[in-house]
């Protein structure tokens, strides 16, 4: 059922209009527009009087015609802008080389932000995306599969700019003990980032200075430095002679061979570039009938197996403390990657609203290819849509289903209103106007290539201040932000499917099976309130629990493993 409604205030509309534009030029007004969407489409909801206890059908749809052209109009504006090949990311530090982890089959399974400078790639990508001769490419391949007689390749490779190959060493990997891995790391001398702190401390040098002591060991030459820079030429020779007297060395030489000494000291105090908790144990592909499925795996691979179904912002990666609390007590995470997500490809054989169902059957195929006996069914986020959908699809098979701030069916309007106002908009049009959502989602993933992370993460949750605090955290931040990108690898259309399902009533997959349920949530959850999350386990009162974790929002993941680690053993002894 469409609604046809009486125009909005003209003002409101126009402003609107100027923003839908705007927001092609310049991604960093998506904040803006949202705004103005949030206050036109609250208005027209208004006006159906549909935000009251009885929520209207779920065809219900709001229609303007002239909008509705002008998100077209826009829409084609940013797909012929494209996306930038390259994400405009400047470097934290200058230890920071192109570091890259591949499976034995070829799939790039990590890599870090300078490789995705570098190269251009994202998750999902394999050796085949990228540019490198056939010689080095039979190498490398002999090398992943154990026939090449060396531990290690050399190789080149072509950076996304096209310009100068960079040398790249292949090597066998020993952070995971499941799965033969392989890291791909630049050859080139690295500065390690307490290289800088010794010597400010030992020699008293600038921050300037010791940038222009990197920039030598790189093999600058004062004019190049100056280029580097943007300094006269003079100034950048000052400056060296300045080095020179504090370091009490008698010419450039004596200088660089003292730098090197000093950042071989600083690599001793330097942690491991790799992080483990972002390479899984195991990587392997299910055949479906249709298509291949990737699924990653941590934890104890004979221990009790859990399905972990990620989100639509979130991806497999775990934190290095759970990854160990899921060996110590005997979990084995199995984390199928959804089709439309990372490298995964779509799944075309039916419409959006199956979509839950079609994963359900994905899963059973997965079930019986691996062995895995009455798993627990883990959705995070969004996947609790999917948990509980394969949970009534395989009955008996299944042991329980845990939900970690997941959501809940949506069944009355105030739980669109308790969310913040980034996730409100987007909800709201996925269940009003669902056919402007892919501008919605496509002008996000501008602002994220262009505005950058910390920018996306602060609209995200500037409403959350229990998230920005988790945030903080770097490792939890790079996860999150990987998350990101593991959903819009291949565009809004994975967005654009799960908005669909958590906006909608979707109790009838709970009340098709009368397994256990643990519900895992933050009391400052901006998602989904916890007061919904409250209901929920009042109507299931008989078979579900709820753990509600006080000064925690919607990272309960991330932040709180322990917790999770204590639900999924009172479901395993339940």
């Amino acid at each position: 059922m469409t609604q046809h409604l009486a125009p909005n205030d003209p003002k409101t509309k126009s402003e609107l209009i100027e923003s839908i534009y705007r927001i092609a030029l310049e991604p960093q007004t998506y904040d803006s527009f949202m705004g103005h969407w949030d206050e036109f489409i609250l208005e027209q909801i208004s006006k159906l009087n549909t935000l009251q206890a009885s929520t209207a059908a779920d065809n219900t749809a709001l229609s303007e015609t002239e909008i509705t052209n002008h998100f077209a109009i826009a829409m084609q504006l940013l797909e012929q802008a494209g996306r930038p090949e390259i994400a405009n990311k400047p470097e934290t530090t200058r230890s920071s080389v192109p570091q890259l982890v591949f499976s034995s089959s070829g799939m790039l399974v990590w890599h870090n932000n300078a490789a995705r400078t570098a190269f251009g790639i994202g998750h999902g990508a394999t050796l085949d995306d990228f540019t490198l001769s056939d010689t080095h490419r039979t190498q490398v391949r002999e090398l992943l599969s154990g026939q090449f007689t060396a531990r290690t390749v050399l190789v080149r490779v072509m950076p996304a700019d096209g310009e100068k190959p960079l040398p790249m060493a292949f090597q066998l990997s020993t952070t995971s003990a499941q799965e033969r891995l392989f890291m791909a790391t630049q050859v080139r001398q690295s500065w390690p980032e307490t290289t800088g702190p010794l010597l400010a401390s030992g020699f008293g040098l600038s921050a300037s200075e010791i940038d222009i002591c990197a920039l030598l060991i790189e093999g600058q030459n004062p004019a190049e430095i100056a280029q580097t820079r943007k300094s006269a030429l003079g100034t950048v020779r000052t400056q060296i002679k300045k080095i020179l007297q504090k370091t009490d060395s008698s010419g450039q030489v004596e200088l660089v061979s003292l730098l090197h000494s000093t950042m071989r000291l600083a690599e001793d105090d330097t942690p491991d570039q790799i992080p483990e908790a972002k390479i899984p144990d195991r990587v392997l592909n299910v055949q479906l009938a249709n298509r291949v499925m990737p699924v990653e795996t941590f934890g104890d691979p004979n221990g009790t197996p859990i399905i972990f179904f990620h989100g639509m912002l979130d991806g497999n990666t775990m934190t290095d403390r759970l990854r160990r609390l899921l060996h110590e007590h005997g979990f084995h995470l199995i984390c199928p990657v959804r089709p439309s997500f990372g490298n995964a490809t779509p799944d075309d054989t039916g419409p959006i609203s199956t979509a839950p169902q079609r994963l359900a059957r994905d899963v059973e195929v997965l079930l019986d290819t691996t062995g895995a006996k009455r798993p627990i069914l883990l959705g995070h986020m969004a996947g609790s849509v999917y948990a509980f959908a394969t949970a009534a699809h395989l009955g008996d098979r299944v042991r329980a289903v845990l939900n970690v701030s997941g959501g809940v069916p949506i069944v009355s309007p105030s739980q669109f209103a308790s969310m913040s106002v980034r996730q409100r908009v987007v909800a709201l049009t996925a269940r009003y106007t669902p056919r402007v959502l892919p501008f919605v989602v496509r002008a996000g993933i501008n602002q994220l290539d262009n505005a950058g992370e910390r920018q996306f993460l602060h609209s995200l949750y500037q409403n959350s201040p229990c998230d920005m605090r988790t945030v903080a955290d770097l490792e939890i931040r790079d996860i999150v932000v990987a998350g990101f990108y593991f959903t819009i690898t291949q565009g809004h259309s994975a967005f654009e499917i799960d908005s669909y399902h958590v906006v909608r009533n979707w109790s009838a997959t709970v009340a098709d099976t009368d397994i256990p349920i643990e519900l895992l949530h933050g009391v400052h959850d901006p998602v989904v309130s916890i007061d919904s999350v409250r209901d929920f386990q009042a109507r299931h009162s008989n078979r579900a629990r709820l753990t509600e974790l006080e000064n925690t929002g919607q990272l309960v993941l991330y932040e709180q493993p322990d917790a999770l680690i204590e639900a999924l053993e009172r479901l395993r002894n339940s």
